[in-house]
């Protein structure tokens, strides 16, 4: 994988190249390769190197992180400790040459790929559209552990480097410029020649281009007002996370006891918190979910048809969601709505998102233009028989939804697949009477479609093998992850959500505020609140699914008509300025104490957060089970993913069949038969889940 040779110019250089494999991973085998490489050229003296540039033999990646699955084996953490400290050690011996080094990065570097770089004396990066840098371990219950807690706050300072550290985000390659992270940007083409030249430059002294300078005040606060850094990182780390995950407070630990001390006593106390981690059943959590998400890839039985041309019905928030990422990954959109007023609102929403990617240097002003080149507008159906896929986004109607199906069919090929995007409805219902019903399927978009991650894909009993493929490609060209969904009401997270909503309403007719259900929810690690969630929905948009979830729940959710009362109460949430809070100019006020009127019982009074939690947590893990013994969803693994993914279920619990898992089968069917005897019948423990616990079995065997 790793392989060097010095020109005639004395430059050696070290290329990075998984053998069979699109991404550069760094194994443990590599690490010591490559600790191998670097001994033999500091050693060489005919000819003496002099300078190295480490540089990628992939298209669009550097190395984008360590290979997790090496961190499994780790029995305890001065075993996790231990690596950390040999990847220490290899890295750092770029940084002990006695010649000058350059990182030369196209496309992806992550992880130890950036905290290798971090180690060499320069570092240029392309403007290639997939070149992103950053430190993601947190996303895995980690910290970075080959030295960058310790070289990033040297390199960019102490805010730049939290900020990095503690979210795990991208950054761009102009943002990493204005920070300091990088020296250069060039063109793909000549990033090699110009690592090169800047290995003379650095080996001649050459004076270097000059950094940017930090602004004034971001000088300040890396410098007398530190402390304030570290106060604001964790309040904001607290606010986020509740304190659920360690990595970031740890990440925190470790760098504030390093500035101003020595680099080698700081390495110690990264490798010291990286053992601590490596063994928290958070970071086992979150690296189930890593490997989970990786692993859902459906197998497909046909052949998918390209896809080049995207139809759109409907121009709402969902509408224009779907065209933008369907712009932005360079297929060429029609959108079709009733009004043009409609098609108007949708044109700004999708010119805002490629602004704000000009905005941060994601994407040139030219490029933008070029992917707007590719959107266009209808009333009627003029220019859709081109597209080789129709994704429809309209009202939850069945009659209009067949309605658009049968106008489809007369303006479009027989072979376009039509997709519907309903959150709940049979889609056997929809296809049926259709000419062409092999030809229609389900693709359940989440709001925002250009943040949520997951797409549910809705076979029917019609729905044929290629149909599905080709809706699994799209959905994965279009960078969503993917889970194959059996037909049925509300499909696999509108099935479970429902009775955690459905729990939220009952608890607030036990006497428990707004303002608390909403704070518990969070503090038990959701991104928001019921609350919150049906506001942002809409609840009419809420009540129409749950017409539907509630006909085939029946009684084990035990239904209330609060949804009712707050509609005809002409509270619609956020966009009526009115739900279960009160929003001006766009912005959520307080609570609206008003709403309590509505309800049974509109005294308040306190109900414990363990009482909440409990309650919340296992309407949604009870229904989990109903849902995989009834063969919703592929496996486990499609279930977990789908309720973070899907929902924001908490990722450091691993998603419903994990978190059941690390309770125990039997402790928590014991816990569903008590919460059964003080609340209701909805609580009695789903068949399956009973059977598996009587059997001994887990949902993951090796968990």
């Amino acid at each position: 994988m790793i392989h060097y040779n010095i020109g005639n110019d004395a430059i050696a250089v070290v290329t990075f190249d998984h053998p069979d494999e699109p991404l550069n991973i760094i194994s443990f085998q590599a690490f010591l390769r490559l600790g191998e490489v670097l001994d033999e050229l500091a050693a060489k003296d005919d000819p003496r190197p002099v300078g190295v540039v480490f540089i990628s033999g992939k298209a669009d990646n550097f190395i984008v992180g360590v290979d997790i699955k090496d961190f499994l084996g780790f029995e305890a953490a001065e075993q996790a400790t231990e690596a950390s400290r040999q990847g220490q050690r290899i890295l750092g011996k770029i940084a002990r040459l006695s010649f000058p080094s350059v990182a030369a990065i196209n496309g992806t570097c992550l992880g130890c790929g950036l905290e290798l770089a971090l180690n060499c004396t320069g570092r240029i990066i392309t403007d290639h559209p997939r070149t992103v840098l950053g430190l993601p371990e947190v996303k895995l219950g980690l910290l970075p552990g080959t030295g960058g807690t310790q070289r990033l706050p040297r390199q960019v300072g102490l805010s730049s480097a939290l900020d990095i550290m503690l979210t795990g985000k991208n950054v761009y390659p102009y943002k990493a410029r204005k920070i300091g992270l990088v020296d250069e940007i060039v063109s793909s083409g000549v990033l090699l020649e110009a690592a090169k030249k800047r290995v003379l430059q650095l080996a001649h002294n050459e004076k270097q281009p000059a950094r940017r300078k930090q602004p004034l005040a971001t000088r300040a606060l890396d410098g007398p007002f530190k402390q304030l850094v570290y106060r604001a990182a964790r309040q904001r780390v607290l606010a986020q996370t509740s304190g659920n995950y360690p990595a970031p407070l740890e990440i925190l630990k470790v760098v504030r006891k390093s500035p101003g001390r020595s680099l080698a006593r700081g390495l110690e106390r990264e490798a010291e918190g990286f053992g601590r981690l490596a063994m928290t059943p958070e970071h086992r959590a979150l690296t189930h979910v890593y490997f989970a998400s990786r692993a859902s890839k459906t197998a497909l039985k046909a052949e998918p048809q390209e896809v080049r041309q995207v139809g759109i019905l409907g121009s709402g928030l969902m509408g224009s969601g779907i065209a933008t990422v369907c712009l932005d990954r360079g297929l060429t959109v029609r959108q079709k709505d009733l009004s043009l007023d409609a098609l108007a609102g949708s044109r700004t929403h999708i010119q805002g998102y490629f602004n704000d990617r000009v905005r941060r240097h994601i994407i040139s002003r030219r490029e933008a233009g070029l992917i707007l080149n590719h959107y266009s507008a209808t009333t009627d159906y003029s220019g859709f028989r081109p597209a080789q896929m129709v994704i429809e986004a309209v009202f939850e109607d069945l009659d209009l939804k067949r309605k658009i199906v049968a106008e489809l069919e007369e303006h479009c090929p027989p072979e376009t697949v039509i997709a519907t995007g309903t959150s709940s409805m049979p889609i056997t219902k929809i296809a049926e009477g259709a000419r062409h019903p092999e030809r229609i399927i389900g693709m359940h978009f989440f709001s925002p479609v250009e943040r949520m991650p997951l797409l549910e894909i809705i076979t029917s009993d019609y729905t044929d093998g290629q149909t599905l493929a080709t809706a699994v490609e799209l959905g994965r060209r279009l960078g969503k992850t993917v889970i194959v969904v059996k037909d049925s009401p509300g499909f696999y997270i509108n099935r479970i959500l429902t009775p955690y909503l459905n729990e939220a309403f009952k608890l607030l007719e036990d006497g428990l505020s707004v303002d608390d259900l909403d704070h518990f929810a969070q503090r038990m690690g959701f991104p928001v609140g019921p609350c919150t969630l049906l506001d942002e929905v809409g609840l009419d948009v809420a009540d129409k699914v749950a017409e539907v979830m509630i006909a085939f729940f029946g009684e084990r959710v035990e239904p209330t008509d609060h949804n009712l009362r707050f509609m005809q109460d002409d509270r619609l949430g956020r966009k009526k300025g009115r739900g279960f809070y009160i929003y001006e100019g766009g912005k959520r006020g307080k609570s609206d104490k008003t709403i309590y009127q509505l309800l049974d019982n509109p005294q308040r009074r306190n109900i414990p957060y363990e009482e909440v939690r409990d309650r919340l947590l296992s309407a949604i893990l009870n229904e989990a089970a109903y849902a995989l013994a009834e063969g919703l969803i592929e496996d486990a693994s499609a279930g977990d993913i789908g309720a973070i993914f899907g929902f924001g279920f908490p990722p450091f619990l691993g998603g419903p069949y994990w978190a059941m898992d690390q309770i125990g089968l039997v402790p928590f069917t014991e816990q569903l038969q008590q919460l059964a005897e003080r609340h209701g019948s909805r609580f009695t423990p789903a068949p399956g889940l009973l059977q598996r616990a009587e059997a001994g079995e887990l949902y993951y065997p090796s968990s």
